[in-house]
């Protein structure tokens, strides 16, 4: 016998294929979010870096402009302090946020305190005024620039410094790694580290290493300690939700699974259930099915049903009906005196009248076989016009027949049985041009709960239609229980 999986399994195989397809999708994301979580180095080109950058050369242009100017040559070659106050407080006109300064070759380098006459940049934490100060630090960005005569000698140096009051808001906006991260803003001037602005968890900076990224044109750079995490620590929370949506996919497949398997159970019993109506010859108008793949077999199936239960009813029938009476036979008689004689004992009455057709034997011998059957059919015909739908006629053997009365007393037994003598039409036609006069002879009985034996009233009967007979034929005679 071949081995059919259940649903179950097929369940299962489609939990595994789902759960893979949810695997490859995370992988998916996850490869998409490490792409969106830079790597150290490129930390490069944020956002600040670009900023300040681009801030460091426009200051440093600036500057190369003002050094190579006519007018600061001019004013830096004649050594006049008047005419280069001039020239400073007109570029200062159009560089308002800036600060500007002078420098000629050889003059104190103390006039501006921090500056180193090079061409240097740097940052300044707090300006000359407000030094000492214990408010937020003013940062400048401070650049040289040297002045250079027309046979190429430095004769002195402009000095352009611009505060920055947005650097620690672009440093408040600096975009950390995820998972954890610590990040220093540092100045390194003449291998002095000085640290400028913090941010993130100090505590990483202890245990991992740290990845500077350079400002050009400064001597700044940002460091950054990244959280390491390792590579299961990265997978964990996309296994996690791996897992999570794979028991999802479990438990919604199983349940539909489990509600199809009662589906087809459902269908399969109503399918068994046609079965078995039909052995029993009760089908009902309706197999209703919950499953559209059902539909069509069933109502197949049903229609096979139907025309296999009215053969069987017709050949049932025609088994339990006598074929010329056309009343029911002894068979079926002996199966309802026993459906009737069990109901007995709940204290019910039921009676029974046996007839024989008068001179049926004269009949055959004169007139033959077929005109004998005619008389038969007669007879039975105006037995089933004559009595009530409820009365039981079945035809015994012969000319013998018998009308049971369920549920109905002697005495009332009698009147129905008076009623059909009188009912009875006189005569029937057996052959062409010969009819023969109807009559018969009957004895009554009852069925009586002392009765031990299903054929004791039929033998009461048959001894009161046998006193009918001696009597003179085409009268009803009555055996009651002693």
């Amino acid at each position: 016998m071949a081995d059919h999986p259940p649903l179950t399994r097929y369940g299962l195989i489609l939990t595994v294929i789902l759960s893979a397809i949810s695997a490859l999708g995370i992988w998916f994301v996850y490869q998409l979010r490490q792409a969106d979580d830079p790597p150290e180095n490129a930390m490069q080109k944020n956002a600040m870096a670009t900023q300040i950058e681009h801030l460091s050369e426009s200051i440093r242009l600036q500057a190369q402009a003002i050094a190579s100017h006519p007018q600061t040559l001019a004013c830096f070659e004649a050594g006049n302090g008047e005419a280069c106050r001039d020239q400073a407080a007109n570029l200062h006109a159009l560089h308002p946020k800036a600060s500007l300064y002078f420098v000629q070759e050889g003059q104190n380098a103390d006039l501006l305190p921090g500056f180193l006459p090079d061409d240097t940049r740097r940052l300044i934490e707090r300006s000359a005024r407000d030094k000492g100060a214990a408010s937020t630090a003013d940062f400048f960005l401070t650049v040289t620039q040297p002045v250079v005569n027309a046979e190429n000698q430095h004769i002195g140096f402009v000095v352009l410094e611009q505060v920055m009051p947005q650097l620690q808001a672009l440093f408040d906006t600096l975009p950390l790694p995820a998972g954890g991260a610590y990040a220093e803003l540092a100045q390194n001037q003449d291998g002095e580290l000085t640290i400028l602005m913090r941010r993130g968890n100090q505590a990483l900076k202890q245990g991992s290493p740290s990845t500077a990224v350079s400002l050009a044109g400064t001597p700044w750079n940002i460091q950054v300690w990244r959280n390491n995490r390792s590579a299961f620590q990265v997978a964990l929370p996309y296994l996690f939700m791996w897992v999570l949506l794979t028991l999802t996919i479990a438990i919604i497949v199983m349940a539909v699974v489990l509600k199809m398997s009662n589906r087809v159970a459902d269908n399969l019993k109503i399918m068994t259930s046609i079965v078995n109506d039909m052995r029993h010859n009760k089908l009902r108008s309706d197999y209703p099915s919950s499953l559209d793949e059902f539909e069509r077999p069933m109502r197949t199936m049903l229609k096979i049903a139907n025309l296999l239960v009215g053969r069987q009813k017709k050949v049932s029938a025609e088994a339990s009906v006598d074929h010329l009476s056309k009343v029911h036979n002894r068979r079926s008689f002996e199966a309802k005196q026993s459906e009737l004689f069990k109901t007995l004992k709940e204290g019910w009455t039921h009676s029974l009248l046996l007839l024989d057709i008068d001179n049926f034997k004269q009949i055959n011998d004169t007139f033959g076989h077929e005109a004998g059957d005619q008389m038969i059919v007669a007879f039975g015909k105006a037995l089933r016009d004559n009595l009530r739908s409820s009365d039981f006629i079945a035809r015994l053997g012969g000319d013998e027949f018998c009308v049971v009365f369920p549920y109905t007393t002697l005495e009332r037994a009698q009147d129905l049985a008076e009623r059909l003598r009188a009912n009875m039409p006189i005569s029937a036609e057996l052959i062409p041009g010969v009819s023969q006069k109807i009559s018969w002879s009957g004895g009554l009985s009852e069925y009586h709960k002392e009765d031990t034996q299903e054929n004791m009233a039929l033998s009461r009967a048959d001894a009161a239609l046998l006193e009918a007979k001696r009597s003179g034929r085409n009268n009803t005679r009555i055996k009651a229980v002693a």
